[in-house]
């Protein structure tokens, strides 16, 4: 069985996948990159075998069935699965996760979480104007943007979005107005990877980032970015994943979109709005060390 297994689907993952083989090959860690057409033949191996691999690097059991089987098989087995399959519905729950992060001190938005249309339950519709306007209204369960409402302004707009997704619930958000530090808005996605934090600045309009470096002038300003990032981590627990901060005018750094997963991992030097190259290599290595140390304790090495 190899030191670590590579789940993946998506043709654009191409680049990040051969980078993690790359830094696994100079680790000294065994790799097995599984696409599609390969999965169903690694889930029936990995369950003849009584052995799993010490890692598995899962980026397609949201699209394969066969890929999550492989994720339960291989935790239930011992193997440091990213992410956790058993941690992920939680962690990508947005109005569970909200009150989470507030009961650890996060700072996020005033929010009112309205219960699913199909259970038939009202929400604080008194509340609303503590929430402001405009307000951003999400899906607990979208990603990428889906469903997403950035300028509701009512109640009656509050009932539209819920007339659209009737199984979920929606969270009713605080619009943060942000600063602004020189050109850029002060809005940020921090890539967490295995304790290891790598903040960018992101533009939710151009969705462009840009890495933002320990000798840049703003950086004491937003210190509070890694800590709150791994705060995030350890409510979720969640070993890959990147998580939206933004600086308020009043000087507050708020989550606003607390777990991405599976996060966006293309590169910026192929896609205009790809992660900073040497982020994603960062990553990439980062996940060859932790098979490569997690190998050896397995085998006394």
């Amino acid at each position: 069985m190899t030191d670590l297994w590579i789940l993946w689907e998506w043709v654009l993952d191409a680049p990040f996948v051969a980078a993690v083989v790359r830094e696994a090959d100079a680790a000294g860690v065994s790799t097995t990159v599984i696409g599609p057409d390969d999965v169903a033949a690694a889930r029936d191996l990995l369950l003849a075998d009584e052995h799993a691999p010490s890692v598995v690097l899962d980026r397609s059991s949201d699209v394969l069935d066969e890929a999550f089987q492989i994720a339960v098989v291989a935790r239930g087995r011992g193997s440091l699965v990213l992410n956790d399959p058993d941690r992920v519905p939680a962690a990508i729950d947005k109005a569970r996760m909200h009150l989470a992060l507030m009961s650890v001190g996060v700072q996020v938005p005033w929010t009112i979480v309205a219960s699913a249309l199909d259970q038939d339950e009202g929400w604080e519709r008194d509340q609303l104007p503590r929430v402001g306007s405009p307000f951003v209204i999400k899906p607990a369960h979208g990603c990428g943007g889906e469903g997403v409402v950035l300028d509701a302004a009512c109640a009656d707009d509050v009932d539209r979005a819920r007339a659209l997704r009737p199984a979920e619930s929606h969270l009713l958000q605080e619009f943060i107005r942000t600063q602004r530090l020189g050109e850029r808005p002060a809005y940020f996605r921090a890539l967490y990877c295995l304790g290891e934090v790598s903040p960018c600045f992101w533009d939710p309009d151009t969705r462009c980032y840009a890495e933002l470096q320990p000798d840049d002038p703003v950086a004491p300003l937003l210190a509070g970015i890694t800590p709150l990032a791994l705060a995030v981590a350890g409510v979720a627990g969640m070993t890959l994943f990147s998580t939206e901060v933004a600086l308020s005018e009043d000087g507050r750094l708020v989550a606003v979109d607390y777990v991405n997963d599976m996060c966006d991992l293309r590169l910026a030097s192929q896609h205009p709005d790809g992660i900073p190259d040497a982020v994603v290599q960062r990553v990439a290595a980062r996940i060859a060390r932790a098979t490569a140390q997690r190998t050896a304790r397995q085998t006394g090495q």
